[in-house]
């Protein structure tokens, strides 16, 4: 019963590195590479009681280059890598003792693969004091991988997303503040049981440059699907059908809020190192992340189809992402 994912995310990630309202001159983007440990405990149901089903550890690696075609429109592309374990007492191993339903992801060792592809195209709309950018992006499933398993890859689910990111700086009061968000709504095909998902992700960043060099962030994170499964605290499985059960992870009616906090140090105006730690404060029908540790780099680039003009990480919010990566899973 793993939460569905935001990137990320990553996510999402992915949901998974939060999108961004400002975007990067012509001709230049930012390549950046993380690793992520998520430790989940607790199994939320759909009253919002949880229980302690069993531990999920997930390592996650993810990629992503952002680069600019113009000074308004930017491409996002991403892909992790997801090596996850499940040690407990309630494995997913067989669908109510039937033999043909055996999996072996959750033996108490590690399974990894990539995951899910994840595209996205933005165009600043409004270029002032407030930045505007709607988007659109979509995940697409790299490989046909298994999704019944606390250690699963992911939910091999296409999922295609419209939305907006604002953002600005918060001067003159603090110069050396920002804030940006984003909302988004999912849609995916019909996915099993006469479910099609459908979900809304929202996130909100604070942002602080200390120094010339460090900075630090708080962000949180929701994930509110629309429709699909409830997962009975008193009866569960035994209230959905085997169909169901077996593409639990795919349709439930999860929800989750993750917040966290970043610092950043910028090695050069064209590289910045990260570290954060995020936690899940609520959530329903699925799993609660215990701890989220996050670090890795973001690293500005420029081609022959940029102008004179300084890197983007020169600006204030590129250079100091927040990095409440949720690219574990979804």
């Amino acid at each position: 019963m793993r939460t569905v994912r935001l990137l990320t995310i990553g996510i999402a990630a992915p949901l998974a590195v939060l999108g961004q309202a400002w975007v990067s001159p012509k001709g230049e983007g930012v390549v950046t590479a993380l690793y992520q440990n998520d430790i989940e405990r607790l199994h939320a149901y759909g009253d919002g009681r949880t229980r302690d089903r069993g531990h999920t550890t997930l390592d996650g690696i993810y990629l992503e280059t952002d680069f600019s075609l113009t000074d308004k429109l930017a491409v996002k592309v991403s892909v992790p890598f997801i090596d996850g374990k499940y040690v407990g007492s309630n494995p997913h191993l067989l669908v109510r003792g039937q033999p043909a339903t055996a999996v072996a992801l959750d033996n108490g060792n590690y399974h990894g693969g990539l995951q899910d592809f994840r595209f996205q195209v933005r165009y600043v709309v409004r270029d002032r004091a407030l930045k505007v950018a709607p988007f659109f992006s979509a995940n697409v499933p790299s490989h046909d991988y298994s999704t019944f398993g606390h250690a699963a890859t992911g939910i091999d689910e296409t999922e295609y997303r419209v939305g907006v990111a604002v953002g600005r700086r918060l001067n003159p009061l603090l110069p050396k503040a920002f804030i940006q968000g984003q909302y988004a709504f999912g849609m995916s095909p019909l996915v099993a049981a006469g479910v099609a998902p459908k979900r809304s992700y929202a996130e909100a960043q604070l942002g602080y440059l200390l120094s010339r060099r460090f900075s630090i962030q708080g962000s949180s994170v929701l994930l509110y699907s629309h429709n699909g499964i409830n997962f009975d605290y008193n009866l569960w499985p035994n209230n959905v059908t085997v169909e169901q059960y077996l593409n639990h992870d795919r349709i439930s009616r999860s929800k989750l809020l993750d917040a966290a906090g970043s610092i950043s140090y910028r090695v050069s105006p064209s590289m910045s190192l990260f570290v954060s730690v995020g936690h899940s404060f609520w959530g329903t029908n699925g799993h609660l992340r215990y701890v989220v540790s996050t670090v890795g780099f973001s690293k500005a680039f420029t081609t022959k189809l940029a102008a004179e003009k300084n890197s983007v990480l020169t600006s204030l919010p590129e250079s100091t992402k927040a990095m409440v990566c949720t690219c574990a899973k979804k």
